[in-house]
Order: structure tokens, then sequence, then C-alpha cells
């Protein structure tokens, strides 16, 4: 007679959850639709609301035009990511052209499927409630709409890594050599997405092979293979290792950049990235939420909801000390959105706290509170010309065709490709030596000081607002020998300009 193994499974599951399996589905499956059809409400309402910014714009520029082997070598030689979002994105763009709405839909598209896997990972981490908390943050939260309107990889990162945790999980629940190759598979496309999902993923790798030890035949060929994903992408990271590419965020510090993510999080981009100074007042409110959440995890929480809450933490906090790692021995990325993959894990743990079976009113009160106040800011946002992007179609409306003759236009280096692709005839960067300028249009912030030092034949002729910017026009009755240096001196308020080259005789 063969005998029966009626030891405890490990679950993440607590009892809560296995009364909900003896209820319909029906209603949280209409409130999964219900939440999942807000999230692509609030991702396509606005697709087109901001103008494309730096590293949309090399998207659309420099890599998506031409053939396969074109955009290969593009994401090669130019950019910093895997390759799988420019694959994608090179047959998205064949079918949806690469204007914003088409560009932005594929990552639309790909934010709002995070909503119902986030309901799959809260349901396996506690119950269907927090599934569907976690869905209903995952919809409204404002870092994840923002970077699923942005024609780059990270909607795909946060996507495939909540699929990594949502198989991780469950791979720890059962040792299911399913739930593990679902795992390596979605772990590795989380890999092919963003260098950065490394740091999940290797803490998702470690915790399997110590728990599931005993099951070591089927967790070591799934960890095998996330590593063989892992090594395949190291010549073309080697390839992309450009120190201009990043060398930028060294230029503050890390307990700054850390304490932006922290409110970039809750709030979404409101600073370096736009070009403004960060507005942490508004993550006030939400921060609150947040240590409610925790407060009742802490006080209230049953075991097994403070074991799915403790996963969560591991491995959002996890992401973050790695990166820090990281950073102290000389590879320092510690930017907000390469700290996306903690983001779900970390939207977990409070939604965890807002289901818990010992407080279901109050917490449904605050997860509801929380949610209005995010889909208020998302709205805030698109009705706030300084919580956007810089709008670059504006600024090209104003700058208009050049006079005769070549213009030379001087701005920050993050804006000089935008500028480049809404102007229509496509200006030109200028690196170094002298050309002959008959007309100087300087984007500069509107408090920026210092001297300008022309030639005297330039005298100024517009001063007006564009968007967030100045534009002041300069022109020449005649066109002068005028050096790189001299328009690179130029003050702009930024510290880190370009120069484009527009007009006849380019």
């Amino acid at each position: 007679m063969s005998s029966v193994d009626t030891r405890p499974r490990q679950s993440f599951v607590t009892h809560s959850a296995t009364k909900d399996c003896r209820t319909s589905r029906a209603p949280v499956l209409a409130a999964l639709a219900a939440l999942t059809a807000l999230g692509l409400a609030v991702r396509f309402a606005s697709l087109d609301v901001q103008s494309y910014h730096h590293d949309e714009v090399i998207t659309a520029l420099r890599v998506v035009p031409g053939s396969f082997g074109d955009m290969l070598h593009a994401v090669r030689e130019s950019e910093s990511n895997p390759p799988l979002y420019y694959v994608l994105t090179w047959a998205w763009a064949k079918l949806f052209g690469t204007g914003e709405v088409g560009l932005r839909s594929l990552t639309a598209l790909f934010g709002a499927a995070t909503v119902p896997v986030g309901y799959l990972v809260g349901r396996q981490l506690a119950s269907r409630r927090a599934g569907l908390v976690l869905a209903a943050l995952i919809a409204v939260n404002p870092m994840l709409i923002w970077y699923s309107q942005e024609a780059r990889s990270y909607a795909l990162l946060v996507f495939f890594g909540a699929l990594s945790l949502l198989f991780f999980a469950r791979a720890l629940d059962g040792g299911r050599g399913r739930d593990l190759a679902f795992w390596a598979l979605a772990s590795a496309l989380a890999l092919c997405s963003h260098y950065f999902a490394v740091f999940p993923v290797a803490i998702e790798a470690l915790w399997l092979l110590v728990a599931l030890w005993g099951r070591w035949r089927v967790v070591l060929p799934a960890v095998g293979a996330v590593g063989a994903a892992g090594l395949a992408l190291l010549p073309l990271a080697n390839a992309q290792n450009n120190p201009n590419h990043i060398g930028w965020i060294e230029n503050s510090l890390l307990a700054e950049r850390f304490w932006e993510t922290a409110a970039s999080f809750l709030v979404g981009e409101t600073g370096h990235v736009i070009a403004e100074a960060p507005r942490e007042r508004y993550a006030l409110i939400p921060l609150v939420f947040v240590a409610l959440s925790l407060g009742l995890i802490a006080l209230r929480g049953a075991r097994g909801e403070r074991r799915g809450a403790a996963l969560g933490l591991v491995l959002g906090l996890g992401v973050a000390a790695l990166t820090a790692a990281a950073a102290a021995v000389g590879k320092d990325y510690v930017v907000e959105r390469n700290l996306l993959p903690a983001l779900v894990p970390l939207l977990a743990v409070v939604a965890i706290g807002f289901a818990l079976t010992r407080a279901r009113r109050a917490g449904l009160l605050l997860a509801v509170a929380l949610c209005a106040y995010w889909l208020a800011f998302d709205i805030h946002v698109t009705q706030t010309p300084n919580l956007q992007r810089p709008d670059f179609r504006t600024v090209t409306d104003e700058l208009g065709p050049p006079e005769d003759g070549r213009r030379a236009i001087v701005t920050w280096k993050l804006a000089a490709d935008p500028v480049r692709y809404y102007l229509h005839d496509r200006a030109v960067r200028m690196y170094g030596g002298e050309e002959r300028i008959g007309e100087i249009a300087v984007l500069r912030k509107p408090l920026a000081t210092g001297t300008v030092h022309l030639p005297p034949s330039f005298h100024q002729v517009r001063r007006v607002r564009a968007d967030r910017l100045t534009l002041i026009t300069y022109i020449s009755q005649t066109p002068v020998p005028i050096h790189f240096d001299t328009l690179q001196a130029l003050p702009t308020g930024f510290g880190d300009e370009a120069v484009l080259l527009d007009g006849s005789n380019r």
C-alpha cells in the first residue's frame, strides 16, 4: 500500500484565500475586468498629451527606422539596454508608425497587462482581495502610468518582472516543475527587457535554490536556464558599455537619488527627468497610506499575510540594496526608472496591508482613498505642463523656420534630439569647429543668468516664452564665422549645452 504524505505544504495563501475559493468567481472577475479597463483608459487617454522626450526620440529617430539589421546595429552601437523591446517596437512601428500614439501604444498595452498579473500576484501571496487591491494600485500608480506612456523598455521590464514574481511565489508554494519553467521563461524575458532585472531575478534564484534544494533536479535546470540567458546577453552588454550613457547619474549624491526614487514611486516623475525640481510634497499623502498599510500588517496581520508581505519587502528592498552595493564598487546606475523592478513587489506589500482579514473595512477604505488620490493626480498631470515632459512641439513651433542662411540652436543636451525630431528640416548636431552663422536661437531656463559673448554684428530680435523655456533669438545682417566653443558657452541655465545647425548650406 502506498503511503500518503500528510505533511503541511508551504503556502503563502491564508485561510481567507481558502474561503475565497468557495465563493463565486464572477464578482472577482468582473472587478478585475473593470480594473484592467481602468488601467487601459488612464494609459491610452493621454498618450499624445506630452511630446517625446530625449530617450523616446532615440527610439523613434535612430533605432526603429530602417531594416531589422539596422535596428540591431543601432541597439548595439547607441543603446544601453537589451534588444527585446526594440525587436517588438521595430515590428510594431511598421504597423502603427513612429508617432507618439503609435510607439507608445505598445508600452501602454504592456502597462495595462500588468494589472491582471498584479491580481494573480496578490492572490498568490495572500488572497483574492489582496489581488484586487494590488491590481487597482498598479492600474493608477503614477510611476507605472508614466513609463507605460514612454517609448522605452521600462513597461516590459515591469510586466515580465511581475510575471517572474508570480511564478517564483508559485514555485515556492508547491515546488512544481511547471511553475519553475514559467519562472525561468519570465525571468529570461525580463533580463532581455532591461539589465536591471538581474537584481530581483538573482534574489529569486538564490531563494529558490535554498528553499527548494530538496527538489534540485527541477530547480537547477530552471536557474541554469536563466543564468544562460544572462550570459548570452553579456557580449552585447559589454559592447554597449559607454560611460557617456550614464556619466550624468553620478552628478548627484546616491542618497539624493534614492530619495527621489522613493518620491517617484509614490507620485511618478516630478524631478530631473522633466528638468524640474522634485515635488516631494505630492508624495506625503501616499506615504501616509503606505505607513498605515505597514502598521496594519505589523499589528493585525495573520501569519500567512505577514509571510506574503515579507516576500515583497525582501524583493523590493533587496533590489535597492543590491544596486547600492553595485554603486559602492563603482557601478553606479542608481536612478528611479532603473529601480522599477522593485515597485510591484513593494506595491504588493501595501496591497496585503489593505486586504488583511482582520482589517477588511478599514483596509478597503484606505485602498480606495489611495487609489482616488493617485487617479486624481494622474488627471492633474495631464492638465499641468510643469508636471509633464518639456513640450518640444511648442518649442519648435516658436522656433519656426530659420531666416535666410544657417541657424545655430543652443540648448541643453537632453533637449537636442527632441528639437531635431520636431523641427521640419531635422537639424544636425554640431560637435566642434567653426561655422558661418546668421541666426542664433538660445533655449534657456527663464531665470538663467550669464554674459552673452557674441560678435558685435549680432543683436537680439526676440525673447518669448516657449513652454517652460525662454527662447531668445539673435540675428546678424551678414553671416559671420563662429566657433563651436563660443556657442556652447552661451548661458542656458542647464550647464550641459548642445548646439544644433539648421537652415541652408547644411
